[in-house]
């Protein structure tokens, strides 16, 4: 023990003197240094000293001019830091801001949905610690989205609800605003209470939106849950994610146009409510017509809104108006009438004030119980109707028993309610406008365009996806993922959904005005004019004929032709069977790199003899001549013109092909010649 107590000592003590060692070696050499330094100055001194020159520090070798600089450059200096510290906190909010409160409301949404996805605590914190950094994005995404739809929401509140109504929040349209000048001229501590305040107000309401809603759908729903939202399915190996925001949600956005339904519904809710508790005026915009005539709760909410301005009340305004009249007549005392006033004054206005703060709170509570129902309905009945349909999915032979998941059920739910309640809105709005009959016949005429049109929707929704998804797993997946031993097993719900993506893909392609592959300006014409006719004038012979047959006579030819090339004409070459299967397995693979060298080929074809005319002319051709329509009719009829220019062109005939060069000098001469016997007449 004392010996290793030593031995530790001593290895203390060495290491202390090493490092003790190496701080006097610094300090020696600074010092030998400034001595230098030191020594030059005062050597410099003494020499100009000793020559008559005067002795000033201004002499130094411009030690003045350094002295002078020093403040200036303190100030350059002090001036950067400071820069460099605005950008260190502009950095540092922008983080707060961007990244830590986001994935702060990403996390707490995620513990106040636990219940309805049938997760645990023990589960999100087993998932962080062994992928910390996809939790993280995950969840931030989820709070950044929460954090844009509320942004939305509150845009479709200011659409919708009287100016200054929303005045304690900010407007980002509002041309003074600008949230980076905030970041720079605000100091620290406002910006920590801002976030403060967010926190407690996006906290309250995640409880509020969705916690609370989740829990009543649970109450009135328990058999639908826990949901089963699982992005990525490896059974069925679709990403979840690509079709539902690659397809679903734009076509949901492209037909329902939520923000326009959302508009309405919240203008509607306000007008109700507003009657109801007499907060019209103070809530929505008057119309022009209407713009003379003012109530009493229109002027307190401004004042409210605008300054906090006493409110007078109708019964108030009547009142004085009596009392001054019963004042010009003669009658009562001014004194009493001034404190008989002031005193009604005083207590109407508070009267209206909690009249006025009553009604908002009522108001707020309805907009929370609206919301509350609002949104647990729209957990329960999309996904329950959506579950009803999905059920039916399985049992179809080319599914193979695929799974439901609760996302495709909410969409397929959506549209459901979306059709309904358009099919309703148009039915009442032709039986307001028009008779009964004329409501029938347009639904006669929209069933006989659903059932004309139904056949080319399934073809292109259904048929050319499974084609396209089919011709790309036997061109990518097949050759890089089956042994040349094994039989390819194709699951057609995969090859559709790839098809359906692909074929996406392609029609945006086409309606872009860039010229891609396999990409025309025919295609584009076709389908504008599509669009242009909708379902009401859709020709369906010549959407058949020019855009279905098409597509689907190169797909069949593209898929049939290398089949019936390795099934049907290598195997009569007598090749063993490990061949013949390698051949079938690659024999689109083969043909479309053919396919793409015979293309090259043609092209290559076409810009080499391109570049040869273009070579030739350059080098050879003299001029272009422009010969109007009857130009040799109007000739003829001048002999004189007729036999020089018939000299000329046998003349020109003449000129022999290995004289090429010289065919300007020869075309000026015959020129000249034709233009004498013009000058002798």
């Amino acid at each position: 023990m004392q010996a290793s107590g030593k031995s530790s000592l001593i290895k203390g003590t060495a290491i202390g003197s090493s490092y003790l060692s190496d701080l006097t070696t610094l300090a020696v050499g600074y010092m030998f240094i400034f001595c230098l330094v030191f020594l030059y100055i005062g050597s410099l001194a003494l020499l100009r000293y000793a020559r008559g020159e005067r002795f000033t520090i201004g002499r130094l070798y411009g030690i003045a001019t350094i002295l002078e600089a020093i403040p200036s450059l303190c100030r350059q200096f002090f001036a950067g830091m400071k820069h460099l510290m605005t950008m260190v906190k502009v950095a540092f909010l922008l983080v707060i801001e961007l990244g830590v409160f986001p994935l702060m409301c990403g996390w707490w949404l995620d513990v106040c949905t636990l219940k309805m996805l049938g997760a645990t605590i023990a589960q999100r914190v087993e998932f962080f610690t062994m992928s910390p950094l996809a939790s993280s994005s995950i969840h931030w995404l989820v709070g950044i989205i929460y954090m844009l739809q509320i942004s939305i929401f509150v845009s479709l509140l200011r659409g919708v609800l009287r100016n200054g109504v929303l005045y304690f929040l900010r407007d980002p349209a509002d041309p003074n605003y600008n949230p980076f000048r905030d970041l720079i001229d605000d100091p620290v501590h406002k910006h920590a209470r801002r976030v403060l305040l967010s926190v407690a107000v996006y906290g309250s309401l995640i409880v509020i939106l969705v916690f609370l809603p989740v829990k009543l759908a649970m109450r009135v729903a328990p058999s639908i849950f826990p949901l089963d939202i699982t992005i990525f399915d490896p059974f069925t190996e679709i990403p979840v994610d690509v079709l539902l925001f690659q397809i679903c949600i734009p076509f949901a956005i492209e037909h329902f146009k939520p923000r326009a339904t959302i508009k309405a519904l919240l203008r509607h809710w306000f007008a109700a409510v507003g009657w109801a508790l007499g907060l019209t005026d103070f809530l929505l915009p008057r119309h022009e017509e209407n713009g003379g005539q003012e109530n009493w709760n229109g002027r307190a909410g401004r004042d409210r809104v605008h300054g906090g301005r006493e409110m007078v009340a109708p019964q108030l305004e009547q009142r004085m108006i009596q009392h001054v009249a019963d004042n010009l007549n003669g009658r009562g005392n001014a004194n009493d009438s001034n404190e008989v006033a002031e005193e009604s004054d005083v207590d109407d206005q508070g009267d209206s004030e909690y009249g006025f703060v009553l009604r908002i709170v009522l108001l707020l509570v309805l907009a929370w119980m609206t919301l509350l129902i609002f949104n647990a309905g729209m957990i329960v009945i999309p996904i329950s109707l959506g579950r009803l349909v999905f059920e039916a999915i399985p049992r179809l032979p080319i599914t193979h028993g695929i799974k439901c998941n609760d996302l495709f059920s909410f969409s397929i739910g959506c549209y459901i309610i979306w059709s309904a309640a358009a099919g309703t809105r148009y039915a009442i709005d032709y039986i307001r406008s028009r008779r009964l009959a004329f409501l029938v016949q347009q639904i006669c005429k929209w069933c006989s365009i659903v059932v004309k049109s139904s056949a080319l929707l399934s073809i292109w929704i259904f048929v050319i996806p499974v084609l396209i998804g089919l011709l790309f797993e036997l061109l990518v997946i097949v050759p890089m993922r089956v042994p040349i031993d094994e039989s390819p097993v194709f699951l057609l719900y995969q090859d559709w959904a790839l098809g359906l993506i692909f074929l996406k893909i392609w029609t945006r392609l086409v309606m872009l005005d860039q010229m891609a592959p396999l990409v025309d300006e025919s295609w584009r014409t076709k389908f504008e004019r599509v669009r242009e006719d909708g379902f009401s004038r859709l020709r369906g012979l010549w959407v058949l004929h020019e855009i279905i047959m098409p597509i689907v006579t190169k797909l069949l030819t593209a898929l049939c032709v290398p089949y019936v090339l390795a099934r049907g004409v290598f195997p009569v070459l007598g090749y063993p069977l490990i061949v013949n299967s390698a051949v079938y397995r690659f024999a689109w693979l083969g043909c479309l790199i053919f396919s793409a060298l015979f293309f090259c080929g043609k092209r290559f074809h076409v810009w080499f003899t391109n570049l040869h005319n273009s070579i030739r002319d350059d080098r050879y051709l003299i001029g272009r001549r422009l010969h109007n329509f009857g130009e040799d009719s109007l000739h003829s009829s001048e002999p004189g013109t007729t036999t020089a220019s018939d000299d000329d062109e046998h003349e020109q005939a003449l000129i022999p092909r290995d004289q090429e060069g010289e065919l300007g000098l020869r075309f000026r001469r015959h020129i000249m010649r034709g233009n004498q016997p013009r000058m002798a007449a």
